[in-house]
């Protein structure tokens, strides 16, 4: 694999880890934060987990993925390219 590509990859991946430290530590105090403040929260881990999910799963052109957590699911389906 090109070397450069491994490199970022891994950033971008020990970043969303990163982030996703930021946010358990943030929702220990979430209890007392508006309605608002949490759902931005849970916004913001769901997309850290699935960023974190797709970089885990190889995306080939036909594959469908369903990805299920706690507090929702998404799909994700890759084309065909004509």
């Amino acid at each position: 694999m090109n070397n450069e590509i491994e490199t970022t990859y891994e950033a971008i991946y020990n970043q969303i880890l990163h982030f996703q430290l930021q946010l358990e530590a943030l929702s220990i105090q979430a209890g007392s934060w508006q309605e608002e403040d949490q759902e931005q929260l849970i916004r913001m881990s769901i997309a850290l987990q699935a960023s974190k999910d797709i970089l885990e799963n190889m995306l080939t052109p036909g594959k469908k993925l369903n990805f299920i957590y706690e507090k929702g699911m998404f799909s994700l389906e890759m084309f065909d390219e004509k």
